[in-house]
């Protein structure tokens, strides 16, 4: 896959505390086919001081990609990195989007918002005393870090997890030992710690 090189070099590209995203930095890597005129008519930075949601939410996705960039450039598997790859241009184009149509999303983002309150409304309404373990998205984790070329994804899905208190830090420490490198013989044993502390949450 030509979009980016085999070891990319990671960064963030927005600033929540202008609200400014630095778009030429963004696109860099990613076909001018996928891009349009997107780049062109937003410059090199684009301010979206007024929009909250948008920017909160671009500052999720800068991190997202930031973390998602990072486990790439330890995944040795070609097809598992093309695949990882096509996932960051994602993040990035919908970066790109969200800052040339800022008003569009956070139209967007509050009706949303509207929806999932009243959809956890009604599951909460709904949800039996004694409610299941987790989804079998969240059971699926357990699998992904089983395999050495799936350990990224894993990753990031165990992202999302809700941590309480100060477990949020402790994943992001064994979570960085992963990105650091392991040796074969030092993941197996790595990968038992990962589930053990996961567990709880799943």
């Amino acid at each position: 896959m030509g979009l980016f090189s085999s070891k990319p070099a990671c960064r963030k590209f927005f600033t929540y505390e202008t609200k400014t995203l630095d778009i030429s930095g963004l696109s860099a890597g990613i076909a001018q086919a996928e891009l349009g005129d997107y780049s062109l008519r937003l410059g090199q930075f684009r301010s979206v001081p007024d929009f909250v949601r948008v920017s909160q939410r671009l500052y999720e996705l800068d991190l997202q990609q930031y973390d998602l960039c990072q486990t790439i450039a330890n995944i040795s598997d070609k097809k598992e990195r093309d695949r990882m790859f096509s996932k960051l241009a994602e993040i990035k184009m919908e970066m790109i989007r969200m800052a040339a149509n800022p008003e569009v999303y956070e139209n967007r983002e509050d009706g949303q918002k509207k929806r999932e309150d009243q959809q956890k409304t009604a599951e909460e309404a709904a949800k039996a005393p004694a409610d299941p373990a987790a989804s079998d998205a969240n059971r699926n984790i357990m699998q992904l870090l089983e395999n050495p070329a799936t350990i990224g994804e894993a990753l990031i899905a165990a992202a999302k997890l809700p941590f309480v208190g100060e477990d949020i830090i402790r994943f992001q420490q064994k979570r960085q030992r992963y990105i650091d490198g392991l040796s074969d013989h030092e993941r197996p044993r790595w990968v038992g710690e990962m589930k053990n502390f996961l567990v709880q949450y799943i």
